[in-house]
């Protein structure tokens, strides 16, 4: 086993320092085997999952290498450094970032698009629990919002929604939400890839094609001339180091973004999370810049390397940290709620985000399918596997629904209130109001004039 570091006489800096550097070697060793294995790189496997699945393979589930204290480290990490991938969302010159009405409209439909992914979370397992588990196996009727707890809102809500479980009188509720996560979670990697393979072979993917299958290692290891250049200094090293200039800037907009989480909390009570205000941080920022000499000085692509170096950490420890235990009790009512919402999600992956989300429809269902089914860093491994150097517009009508969602699902505020209304209301009537609101979100491209099957980029 890996030993632990003395918090008491190293410091807790000195075990954090240790426990990324371990992260680090793992992204390291999957990145050797990312450019050597054929499989992996037919599949388009990302070194970030691999570490991530190598963690966990060690980790304290399975051979006990890696202790828990050390994935828990990893775990909550997660949680920081996804801050540090939105908060320069909407910063820099981007052509991609416009007020045009195409845009606005496809960020309306992304928005509806979470808001129908929720709904039809709470819907079906809540009319299915009613109808079917409750009768036949007995299950609470909170069993219904164990799903969105679970899978849009990933183990982190599904682990904080055990005092609201156990307010209602329901103890197995935390138990049962976090492992749904892990149903989702799985679903949605290895589900996202095959996914993405299918869309690979039907054309549907715009950034990634059957040529994109690497056939030997020059092709995604660059070496002498044939190394791209990805970023542009802003000031001269002889003053400061351009990523460190760069880094000083997002520490700004993550400040920013801090301050602006604790005010909203303190004075409306609404509790957001930090990442969707450092998004605002750094829109913020830009905006005050682009008044000032310093406006051009923001390089996006620095900014998007710094978001990289985030994202490669975030996943694999994500990943790595998985809780794998299952409540083998209620195996049968989780499979059939799992298994119905899965077969949803394809649907909504494919039949409707082709006729929803306009151009690069994929990359950006995809992105979505992986928030909805694990985490936020789920969805950002497969828009990273579908769209590796981010040609498409995935990422930014991601970034400007973010705002007008975070706040309520996925963990937000009708997370927190479904359990609450079926203890008061009944499941058949949430059920069907969730149901009716489901309704209405898959209808909202058609109000404004935004449905059309896309075609493939065969």
């Amino acid at each position: 086993m890996i030993p632990m570091v003395d918090t008491l006489t190293g410091g807790a800096l000195d075990a954090l320092f240790v426990y990324l550097s371990i992260l680090g070697m793992l992204l390291l060793v999957a990145t050797i085997l990312r450019l050597k294995v054929p499989f992996l790189k037919k599949y388009h496997i990302p070194a970030a999952l691999i570490a991530g699945v190598i963690g966990l393979i060690l980790g304290p589930y399975f051979l006990n290498i890696i202790p828990k204290t050390i994935t828990t480290v990893w775990s909550n990490m997660s949680g920081r450094l996804i801050v540090l991938v939105f908060a320069p969302m909407l910063m820099g010159k981007s052509e991609k970032l416009t007020g045009s009405t195409e845009f606005v409209k496809k960020s309306i439909c992304s928005a509806s698009w979470c808001y129908l992914a929720c709904a039809v979370q709470y819907a079906l397992p809540i009319l299915l629990t009613v109808l079917i588990l409750t009768p036949v196996f007995g299950v609470d009727p909170l069993f219904g919002a164990t799903v969105e707890a679970g899978w849009a809102g990933g183990h982190g809500t599904a682990a904080g929604m055990a005092a609201v479980y156990e307010e209602l009188g329901w103890m197995d509720g935390q138990s049962l939400a976090v492992t749904s996560a892990t149903f989702g979670l799985a679903f949605g990697i290895i589900g996202g890839v095959i996914l993405i393979n299918v869309g690979v072979r039907k054309g549907w993917a715009a950034c990634l094609n059957k040529a994109a299958g690497i056939t030997n290692d020059e092709d995604e290891l660059y070496v002498g001339e044939n190394r791209p250049v990805n970023t542009r200094s802003s000031v001269s090293a002889g003053v400061v180091d351009n990523f460190a200039f760069h880094a000083a800037i997002l520490s700004v907009a993550v400040f920013v973004g801090y301050i602006l989480n604790v005010a909203i909390k303190k004075y409306t009570g609404i509790s957001i999370s930090w990442f969707v205000t450092a998004l605002f941080g750094g829109l913020f920022l830009q905006k005050v810049l682009d008044r000032t000499p310093w406006g051009d000085a923001v390089d996006k692509a620095t900014l998007s390397r710094i978001q990289g170096i985030a994202l490669e950490f975030l996943v694999a420890g994500a990943v790595a940290s998985v809780n794998v235990s299952v409540v083998i009790e209620f195996a049968i009512p989780l499979l059939l709620t799992q298994g119905t919402m899965a077969v949803m999600m394809i649907f909504l992956n494919t039949w409707y985000a082709r006729r929803t989300l306009g151009d690069y429809w994929f990359e950006q269902s995809m992105v979505l399918f992986g928030t909805f089914t694990g985490v936020a860093a789920t969805g950002m491994l497969l828009l990273k596997t579908c769209d590796p150097e981010a040609k498409s517009d995935a990422l930014t009508v991601y970034a400007a629904r973010a705002p007008f969602t975070s706040w309520a699902v996925g963990g937000g505020l009708i997370t927190s209130l479904a359990p609450v209304w079926i203890a008061q209301f009944g499941g058949l009537v949430t059920g069907l109001g969730f149901l009716a609101a489901a309704v209405v979100c898959f209808l909202i491209p058609v109000f404004i004039g935004h449905w059309k099957k896309h075609p493939g980029y065969n």
